[in-house]
């Protein structure tokens, strides 16, 4: 894969020193150089050419990354006040630090552990979500950890969890220069992935007549641009589209037996367990005929036929999927589906093969989801609510048995009723702006507005109390390993959008 300027171009800036790091922008996860000229600012940004994920190549994003850092709105110092009314003033870290621990312990001590609560996100280094949750079960003695990728994130990890029984994708972006069709669904990659996009499409230029991409999205995107095939559908009703892809999977036998046999379970519901002739029967409502009146768009039965062969068939099919399938009522449900697929035609654990769910940020799994910055897991997925798990933590730890609290916290849209209703009294919010991301946030800005200003992340200058830079924290006012699974869903989500 060749660079797109060569790295004595990219030298040419006033750049006289290079520190390695990672993007903390989109998903991908781009290794990164900045450039200091002798002063020590930051003047240039470029690619890492050994990284196995980006090869050297960034976006327009990445590559302006830099600038940031420079910001006239970026804070350099603690900003404090006393009151709402008051102005912000500057102060050291020290007196930063100490004030953030005084409000914290004091309303551990007047409400309760459960009157705290951690916000994070997965622009957080690994390392920083670790901390973080330790601190606030083994020290605070609460489990009101949250992070949010619990936003964006939930769909794919409840899809994940029921298909597979683990959390995250089977496979990695390696997999891309190893199939040979790629299905692209809910996912305008060439504009919010375009690093992962450029090397799908060279993928596909450098192998134009053995690889196919199925592009299934409502919108003509610049991703349809590559696509052998654009489906079209109405929003909403991609269910429909699914379920006939598996239905014609069955009907003509384009599943994988022997992986079926080997590795997967059909299952009504959760606990019910039913056989393969079961699962057909409940697919005769998803004809490709009758899928197509549902979808509409431009799709028809031949197109669901043509998209379902070069899904089975492939040597190695990859779906990549974003926000269009997850961020929805429906998004487990998608989710499951797809993974359906794969399970059917046995296009997973071999190369070029992948049940792939794209994300927004860069260390969402990694950090949030593996670091235990989640309400109701801890470190390595082990679920809170689970004894043995929790013991396992302490002893890690060296605390006494029983210090992790038993009970899981408040998962994010009840934190942040429960800052609301002042049952939360202190939240430390890292590297996210609620502020701005919430669903329904006036909802949430309305209470703020009573009991406290809103708090904000590194670049802006308006929280409550106390704003540093990379973190903020305000005190509130004292107002008071099973078996795959396969799954079936009803048709369409479409009242979900309006």
């Amino acid at each position: 894969m060749n660079l797109p300027i060569s790295a004595s171009e990219a030298e040419a800036a006033d750049a006289v020193s290079w520190h390695r790091g990672t993007c903390r922008l989109c998903g991908t996860g781009c290794r990164v150089q900045l450039g200091l000229d002798g002063k020590g600012k930051p003047v240039a940004m470029r690619g890492e050419p050994e990284s196995r994920t980006n090869y050297g190549y960034l976006c327009m994003k990445g590559m302006m990354f830099y600038k940031i850092m420079t910001h006239p709105d970026r804070l350099k110092m603690p900003l404090y006040r006393e009151k709402k009314t008051d102005e912000f003033r500057e102060i050291s870290w020290d007196d930063a630090l100490d004030i953030a621990a005084r409000k914290f312990a004091e309303a551990k001590q007047e409400f309760g552990p459960d009157s705290t609560a951690y916000y994070g996100s997965g622009q957080c280094l690994t390392e920083e979500t670790y901390l973080f949750q330790k601190i606030m079960r083994a020290a605070l003695q609460t489990n009101n950890v949250e992070g949010n990728p619990r936003l964006c994130m939930a769909s794919a990890v409840g899809g994940y969890l029921t298909s597979f029984g683990a959390d995250e994708p089977i496979g990695g972006y390696d997999n891309i220069e190893k199939s040979s069709c790629m299905f692209l669904i809910g996912s305008n990659m060439a504009e919010a992935h375009p690093v992962i996009f450029r090397r799908v499409m060279r993928h596909k230029m450098n192998n134009r007549d053995k690889v196919k991409i199925i592009n299934a999205d409502p919108r003509i995107s610049a991703t349809s641009r590559i696509a052998d095939m654009h489906m079209q559908f109405k929003p909403g009703t991609d269910l429909a589209m699914l379920n006939a892809m598996a239905y014609v999977i069955i009907e003509e036998k384009l599943y994988d037996q022997k992986f079926i046999d080997d590795y997967a379970v059909f299952r009504q519901d959760k606990n019910v367990k039913v056989d393969m002739e079961t699962f057909w029967k409940s697919l005769q409502d998803y004809t490709p005929e009758k899928a197509a009146k549902i979808c509409g768009g431009n799709i028809t039965a031949q197109m669901i036929r043509d998209a379902a062969h070069m899904f089975a068939k492939s040597d190695g099919t990859m779906t990549f999927w974003c926000m269009g399938i997850n961020q929805r009522k429906r998004g487990v449900w998608a989710n499951n589906l797809i993974h359906n697929l794969h399970i059917l035609t046995g296009q997973l654990c071999k190369e070029g093969a992948d049940s792939f769910s794209l994300t927004g940020q860069p260390n969402a799994c990694g950090g949030v989801r593996e670091g235990g910055g989640l309400c109701h897991i801890l470190p390595g997925h082990r679920l809170v609510a689970k004894e043995k798990l929790r013991n396992q933590v302490e002893d890690a730890w060296g605390i006494p048995r029983g210090r992790i609290a038993p009970k899981p916290g408040s998962h994010t849209i009840k934190m942040f009723q429960q800052v609301n209703s002042a049952d939360i009294r202190a939240i430390w919010i890292n590297c996210t702006s609620p502020a701005q991301s919430l669903p329904n946030v006036d909802l949430y800005r309305r209470g703020w507005r009573v009991r406290t200003s809103l708090s904000s992340p590194p670049i802006s200058s308006r929280p409550k109390r106390l704003n540093c830079p990379t973190w903020c924290c305000r005190q509130l006012s004292t107002l008071k390993n099973r078996s795959l699974w396969l799954h079936r869903a009803p048709q369409s989500d479409y009242t979900a959008h309006g």
